[in-house]
């Protein structure tokens, strides 16, 4: 079986074809775990008009991604666990695709497929997720030609193996969002297990404006709490220097971000 975790906010805008992609899977063994974090819109009116059944668990405020999702794999009961963003839309072969792949590959315990940035699919979003060469987190842009082996899976629409991420300890709750799936990557390798791209899985991933002040914010500081939790202080020497370096893009990213970005990077 697998357990699909979505974790909803505001998502009025994506949750009726989200939830169809996922009904529609070639693959029937599934069960969905809806973590509401506290909507206002009218999520949980459509969720009430979907004809299917699946467990709702409704938060009073918004949680945050980690935590929302560690919710869900508590109370899952498949062997795998699919951690779906509410923006994002499964092909129908999705699921089918990676289970066979981790069913003959015991010692992978996470794997994603291609993460299209738009309905065209002219624009990619994630084939994985890699450290640059200041150490932050990319997304691997380039669609490799074959299954390949990943620093870490984009938790957008990633399949967990369960017995792995349980002997992980789920995500890491402090992280919020961003760098979380990043941060169980390397949690994954260091248990023994390989994170995969699997080239037949397709997806899009409608995802929200990067430039966001929070999105920013938390990014920022989320680096530097994934690399004070990995790396020497050498490495976070150097992230700072290409930081520094980078500070006039941040400005054009996001005016409102620079001040913040400032007084994140000192102190951080």
């Amino acid at each position: 079986m697998v357990s699909v975790i979505l974790v909803t906010f505001n998502s009025e805008k994506y949750i009726r074809e989200t939830l169809v992609r996922v009904l529609k899977q070639t693959y029937k063994n599934i069960e969905i775990i809806i973590i509401d974090n506290g909507s206002t819109d009218s999520t949980k009116r459509i969720l009430s008009r979907m004809n299917y059944k699946f467990t709702l668990i409704e938060n009073s405020k918004n949680t945050g991604f980690s935590k929302a999702n560690n919710q869900g794999i508590k109370l899952a009961r498949g062997e795998y666990i699919l951690t779906l963003n509410h923006d994002a839309y499964l092909s129908l072969s999705y699921v089918e695709n990676i289970v066979k792949f981790m069913d003959k590959n015991p010692m992978v315990g996470s794997c994603q497929g291609i993460y299209y940035r738009n309905l065209q699919k002219t624009k990619i979003d994630s084939c994985g997720i890699y450290l640059n060469f200041g150490f932050s987190a990319n997304d691997i842009k380039r669609i490799p030609r074959e299954n390949k082996e990943i620093l870490a899976c984009c938790a957008a629409a990633c399949v967990y193996r369960k017995s792995v991420i349980l002997k992980c300890r789920l995500f890491d709750s402090t992280y919020v969002s961003y760098y979380e799936d990043l941060d169980l990557g390397v949690k994954i390798r260091k248990a023994g297990y390989k994170n995969y791209f699997i080239r037949s899985a397709e997806s899009i991933h409608l995802r929200g404006n990067p430039n966001n002040f929070m999105n920013l914010k938390l990014s920022f500081i989320n680096k530097y709490k994934f690399l004070r939790k990995y790396r020497s202080r050498k490495v976070i020497y150097i992230a700072k220097m290409y930081d520094t370096l980078k500070f006039p893009i941040y400005m054009i990213r996001n005016i409102k971000f620079t001040k913040t970005y400032l007084i994140l990077l000192f102190k951080t």
